[in-house]
């Protein structure tokens, strides 16, 4: 009894103390049963000082915190996109600046464990701004996951514990004001207002304090504080290509037209495989930019020609000062279009160097399509002096990586119709076989093969005269034969007589 009663008292010790040594790793809210992602808690990824099985902590950094989750599928069917979201608690007692945070994440292949040994994972990795009066203590941020899977979506929630050592909070140093003279006996001049400035709030407000002279509390009037914004996008070009290097040109500009800013940086970032930042670092620091003015950001982008079409944002991050160096921030986007470049090459099959006028030519002709996009509608056409043809040859659609062939039906006739003699008409010609496609953005391009040919004159004369020619040595050794046949008859019935009649006397003389 007594080692049941033990038992159960390890037991509930063991579930009170559970939350407690669990902070900084991950809860899941699905049941094992439903469960489709699952943590790797065993190998840490890059940002990561631990593995979750090892204590992992969201690395906090100045003024943000880094919140690592690194997901793996284990379900049958094959899933490459997941969405993640933030839950980032209470925003009364959370350390953090609230925002909107959702991105779409892919499979990709990480190294683990400081190593060159990978691991195909969904690593989520969100940067969470922090307030600069914030308090310490463990605070949950909770990740949902979305992914759909055939016609049904699954979601997934998990809890990641972000610990706050550094704790900070916003003070007020009003300046002192002049004690009454005694014969002052209202406490108050009244030929002098020595109100203090509005004494400085860390990150912003609206309304801030003033202490007057007697100690009274006055509401001071707020002021609007300086927002910068991404107000244009220059040198943008008309089509980015898989593979290219472009640089644009960010607008930025202070819309507050009484204040400046200074001490700002921006930091840009593009979400994408594929694509970087061809910058040598991210943030760009810039000291000062006045009430009104406009600022040109070089931002540097570089894409791989893996890189799928589509449309694809840069975001960028700011954070500046005031000029009571108050920090703001603020964020911006800029859409680009990536898209595949179309690459579509064209082989002639063997054209004869020389043909007669009335001949028909069978050129074969092959596609192939060395790129990674869709072409459409491609066709091909004879532009050659003395080659006619009926119609065009029509190929259609060609994925990335597929062939396809046909033949072009040509008929060789007159080189150059206005010349008088067959001489000059026929001879040596020239031309190109021409290819026209679309890409999947209704763009048109062009491709040409040269030919080069004979052309002879049709000789229908000379077949007629030989074949007559033919006809006559023919008729004349017919009539040749039939005169020998009868002079030698001829020879024979007058000889032949004679010889017989010799023979006869012959005989009857002896």
């Amino acid at each position: 009894m007594k080692r049941t009663i033990r038992k159960v008292l390890c037991l509930l010790l063991l579930l009170l103390l559970f939350p407690m040594q669990t902070r900084g790793a991950v809860e899941s809210e699905t049941t094992a049963q439903n469960e489709k992602l699952r943590l790797d808690n065993e190998n840490r990824y890059e940002g990561m000082e631990k593995a979750y099985q090892d204590g992992y902590e969201p690395e906090v950094s100045g003024e943000s915190v880094s919140v690592i989750l690194p997901l793996m599928w284990n379900g049958k069917n094959e899933v490459d996109t997941i969405t993640a979201s933030l839950d980032q608690g209470d925003q009364n007692t959370a350390p953090f600046i609230f925002q909107n945070y959702q991105k779409t994440f892919k499979k990709t292949e990480e190294k683990i464990n400081d190593t060159d040994q990978t691991r195909e994972v969904f690593l989520i990795k969100f940067v969470l701004k922090l307030k600069s009066d914030r308090k310490n203590g463990a605070y949950p941020v909770h990740i949902k996951t979305a992914l759909q899977l055939e016609e049904q979506e699954i979601e997934q929630n998990f809890t990641v514990y972000v610990q706050i050592n550094d704790e900070k909070t916003a003070e007020i140093t009003p300046t002192a004001t002049p004690e009454p003279t005694p014969s002052d006996t209202s406490g108050i001049s009244e030929e002098t207002d020595s109100t203090v400035p509005a004494a400085e709030i860390v990150g912003g407000g609206d309304v801030a304090a003033a202490v007057v002279a007697g100690g009274e509390n006055k509401e001071e009037k707020a002021t609007s504080e300086p927002k910068v914004i991404v107000a244009d996008c220059k040198e943008i070009p008309e089509h980015i290509y898989a593979g290219d290097s472009v640089t644009l040109k960010v607008i930025l500009k202070n819309t507050n037209k009484k204040k400046y800013v200074q001490n700002m940086t921006v930091t840009a970032g593009c979400e994408g495989d594929g694509i970087s930042l061809g910058n040598a670092v991210n943030t760009q620091y810039y000291e000062k930019l006045g009430a009104g003015k406009t600022l040109e950001v070089p931002v540097e982008i570089q894409t791989d020609k893996k890189t799928e079409a589509g449309k694809y944002k840069l975001t960028l991050e700011l954070s500046y000062d005031n000029p009571d160096a108050v920090t703001l921030t603020a964020t911006g986007q800029i859409e680009i279009t990536i898209e595949q470049k179309s690459e579509l090459t064209m082989e002639i099959g063997q054209i004869p160097e020389e043909v007669n006028a009335g001949d028909r030519l069978q050129i074969s002709v092959q596609l192939m399509n060395v790129g990674r996009g869709m072409v459409y509608n491609a066709r091909c056409t004879v532009d050659v002096p003395g080659l006619q043809t009926d119609k065009s040859l029509f190929l259609g659609n060609l994925e990335g990586g597929t062939a396809v062939s046909g033949e072009l039906d040509a008929f060789a006739g007159v080189v150059n119709a206005e010349e008088e003699t067959a001489e000059k008409r026929y001879g040596r010609t020239g031309g190109r076989i021409l290819l026209t496609y679309e890409d999947e953005n209704g763009n048109s391009y062009e491709e040409t093969s040269d030919i080069v040919l004979t052309i002879q004159p049709l000789k229908i004369q000379e077949q007629i005269t030989d074949e007559k020619e033919k006809e006559s040595n023919k008729i004349s050794r017919q009539f040749l034969i039939g005169v020998t046949a009868v002079v030698g008859l001829g020879i024979v019935g007058v000889v032949l007589p004679g010889w017989i009649r010799r023979r006869k006397q012959g005989q009857s003389y002896e």
